[in-house]
């Protein structure tokens, strides 16, 4: 009984002693203030300044209120960072008999942090003990413990106002984050705890920002080394200095592992408008050469909404459905420096896309982006997902004040190019461009070493089409050559008009120099050789000149009688830049009983040709009879307008050659008149002896 009173006067003892210091303490806040600094100093090897108050809850729980305090660096006179105000709410017993601080609660307002790179890439941070930093002394695992150590359990955490500066002169990056709320529940090893928050993140250098507001629940293990994310969203709204704001939302599951290096993102989602790109990633070595794979998948979305949310207006379509159907998957896989999709099936409305594609990004700015892929679309409808024709600008009319200029545009984009290595394989098993179609289309890119080739195959209209590239951009102004190859396609429908029909083989080989359109018509310069076989042409335009021709004289020339359609077995030539195609082009072809030769010039930006033709009729061939006046007669055509034009309307009469033409037979005629008439007297009433000499004089007289 008497032990039992000893115990019982032992610990009123111990109560009275320790509520006797408690009020000591509590009357002397600046002992408690200094010890505060001292382990904070000597822990972290920066500063800490109460400059404000330091006031004490008497009543449970126990709360400390500090106001106006600064944290700062040996180096720097402004702090690192600041407060207004800070509550923080203590938990009695670790106080008065542990020594120790145990938090149950943290208040924070007003909090600044002002952080800054030099241009030697050293922060402002960085505080240095015996010659190492406390970034080197964190990375050997030293430790800065001196007995006053700080054991803290939070019960939760409340930030109002606070304020992140951080900038980066080597890099001439500048962000600032607002945070005007950030609220948590418990804080303790094994809990889920509730997080919010909303913040802004400002780019100051591009001039963007985002709000973002956080929610969602998150828990730490008993080792602190493992953190886990249970429908952590994250919802921000991107505005630029210019366009609409965007808004995503990012939910996140999974866990951390920050003493193995491995996140596992499972269950995870990205919404942007209608779209739900599902995603699971695992990822290891997260805090050195970071290696991840996983996969995505995005059920039916429209693609023409998420464009309108990302802020890029998608336009009006040919076919308004377009776009509106769209899902994606693939396996996905990378590092750091790349990373490749596998397994990819992309559905866009009627159009599957199969395939891979890698990424290679360059550890530097100096270094090139990488790009690989082997590609496969089943079929396509190309022209559903071009402007729709009613929105298009038509071709000026005769008599308009101008017509519509063609913009100058890039060829060869040489400053891209420059920045990335592609080595590709693109194929399309059957696409359709409004009346147009091919099968088996072949495209192969590749691009390294300031070198670029690009080499393409198709099939269409019971024929084949060949075309490659090569350009060299090492220099200033590039250097490319071109081939071209068609085989057996049918003209009529390849090129839907009827002028001529047949079908084509064409060779063509030309070269240019520069990366722009405006250089390219300046200096194509090559030859393109070609053969029609068992077609038509068009003849109607030299009928109306031999129409012309038959009125005044009395011998008919027979073309009259030629069909509209001139019949042919073959129709070949050649086709010439020399200097470009605004001009000195030359034309020459020659089709069953007729010869044509032309020179001329096409201006691109202003859609409009120039051409001068000349067809000279030769000796009859089979069913094609032509009056031996008129073989090697030219008869000339002057080709001039709009690009659009049916060659019949395009291509009419030189008038004023016709008229001289005209003159000069007519002259012809009235010589060979005057000359048989002449003839004739001579042969009648001019002695045997002298009509040679007669006949010479005349000869000379009439030079024939």
């Amino acid at each position: 009984m008497s032990r039992l009173l000893i115990i019982i006067a032992v610990l009123t003892g111990l109560i009275v002693a320790a509520f006797i210091g408690l009020l000591v303490l509590l009357d002397n806040p600046d002992a408690y203030k200094k010890r505060l600094s001292g382990a904070f100093q000597s822990q972290t090897g920066y500063g800490l300044e109460i400059n404000g108050t330091l006031d004490w809850q008497y009543f449970p729980p126990i709360a400390i209120a500090l106001t106006d305090v600064a944290i700062t660096t040996p180096k720097s006179t402004a702090p690192l960072a600041s407060l207004k105000s800070a509550s923080i709410d203590l938990k009695v017993m670790p106080l008065l008999f542990g020594g120790s601080i145990e938090v149950s609660g943290l208040n924070i307002d007003g909090l600044t942090l002002n952080a800054e790179i030099d241009a030697n890439g050293i922060g402002n941070w960085e505080v240095t003990t015996d010659g190492t930093t406390t970034e080197e002394t964190v990375a050997d695992g030293q430790s800065t413990d001196n007995g006053n150590s700080l054991s803290v359990d939070i019960g939760g955490i409340n930030i109002t106002d606070a304020n992140i500066n951080y900038i980066d002169r080597a890099s001439n990056s500048h962000y600032v984050l607002d945070l005007s709320e950030f609220r948590t529940g418990p804080l303790g090893t094994g809990i889920t705890t509730d997080i919010s928050g909303d913040l802004t993140l400002e780019d100051k250098v591009g001039r963007m920002s985002a709000n973002v507001m956080l929610r969602g629940k998150a828990a730490i293990n008993e080792s602190l080394d493992e953190f886990t994310l249970e429908n952590f969203a994250i919802t921000s709204t991107l505005r630029q200095a210019e366009g609409a704001p965007i808004t995503s939302t990012i939910n996140l599951n999974g866990k951390v592992n920050t003493t193995t290096g491995v996140a596992d993102l499972n269950n995870s989602e990205l919404t942007i408008a209608d779209m739900k790109l599902a995603f699971g990633i695992e990822a290891t070595d997260i805090f050195g050469a970071t290696a991840f794979k996983g996969n995505i998948e995005a059920p039916t979305f429209d693609a023409k909404q998420l464009l309108v949310a990302l802020d890029a207006d998608p336009g009006p379509t040919a076919n308004p459905n377009a776009m509106t159907k769209v899902s994606l998957g693939a396996d996905i896989k990378g590092s750091l420096d790349q990373i490749a999709l596998t397994n990819l099936s992309l559905v866009l409305d009627q159009s599957k896309l199969t395939g891979t594609i890698t990424a290679s990004i360059p550890a530097s700015s100096k270094g090139k982006t990488g790009i690989s892929f082997d590609l496969n679309v089943d079929s396509i409808i190309a022209s559903d997902y071009l402007e729709p024709v009613s929105q298009i600008p038509s071709a000026p009319t005769e008599g308009t004040a101008a017509a519509i200029a063609i913009a100058d545009s890039e060829v060869i984009p040489v400053e891209s190019l420059r920045e990335t290595n592609i080595d590709g394989t693109f194929t399309i098993g059957a696409l359709q461009y409004e009346t147009w179609s091919a099968t088996d289309i072949k495209l192969e890119i590749k691009n390294q070493q300031q070198q670029l080739s690009v080499i393409s195959a198709a099939k269409a209209y019971a024929g084949s089409i060949n075309f490659s590239l090569n350009s060299n951009y090492a220099n200033a102004t590039p250097n490319t050559a071109s081939a071209f190859a068609i085989t057996g396609i049918d003209i009529t429908k390849a090129l839907e008009f009827d002028a001529i029909t047949g079908t084509l083989e064409l060779n063509a080989n030309h070269t240019f120099t520069g990366d722009m359109m405006s250089q390219l018509v300046k200096s194509l310069n090559g030859k393109s050789t070609f053969n029609i076989a068992n077609g038509t042409l068009d003849v109607r335009p030299i009928k109306k000149i031999a129409a012309i021709f038959d009125g005044l004289q009395s011998t008919k020339s027979g073309i009259g009688e030629w069909p509209d359609m001139l019949p042919f077995d073959f129709l070949q030539g050649d086709h010439n830049f020399k200097t470009g195609i605004t001009k000195e082009q030359t034309l020459n072809a020659t089709v069953e009983n007729m010869r044509i030769t032309g020179q001329g010039g096409i201006d691109y930006f202003a859609n409009t040709m120039i051409y001068d033709l000349e067809a000279t009729l030769l000796e009859t061939a089979g069913q094609f009879t032509v009056s031996q006046n008129l073989v090697g007669i030219r008869f000339p055509l002057h080709c001039e307008g709009s690009l659009d034009a049916e060659p019949i309307e395009l291509c009419l009469p030189d008038r004023s050659a016709i008229t001289k033409l005209i003159k000069d037979l007519a002259t012809q005629k009235l010589k060979q008149q005057g000359t048989d008439a002449l003839k004739k007297k001579i042969e009648e009433q001019v002695p045997d002896e002298l009509k040679e000499k007669a006949k010479g004089l005349l000869k000379g007289f009439f030079n024939n």
